[in-house]
C-alpha cells in the first residue's frame, strides 16, 4: 500500500505489494519453514544492498521497521 509505513502492513502479501523491493519467484528454497510462500511463489526482498549477499533468503517478513523501506508509487487511474 503506497505511503503506508511497513509497520502498519501486517500481512506478508500486503507488505510485498506495498514495498518497492518486494519480489516473487517460483524458485523455492530448500528449507521452507523460514520463508513466506504465497500462491506457490516465494516472497522476498530484492533490495540492492541486501540481495547480492543473502539472495532469496531475505524474507519479506523481515521488512518490518526496515530503514530502507520504499513504498511503491500509486497506480495511475
Amino acid at each position: 500500500m503506497p505511503g503506508v509505513p511497513p509497520l502498519a502492513i501486517q500481512e506478508p502479501e500486503a507488505r510485498h505489494r506495498g514495498c518497492w523491493y518486494g519480489r516473487r519467484t517460483p524458485q523455492l528454497p530448500s528449507v521452507l519453514t523460514v520463508h513466506t510462500i504465497e500462491d506457490g511463489e516465494l516472497l522476498y526482498c530484492a533490495h540492492p544492498m541486501f540481495f547480492p549477499i543473502v539472495g532469496y533468503d531475505f524474507d519479506i517478513r523481515n521488512c518490518d521497521g526496515c530503514d530502507v523501506y520504499k513504498p511503491r508509487r500509486p497506480l495511475r487511474p
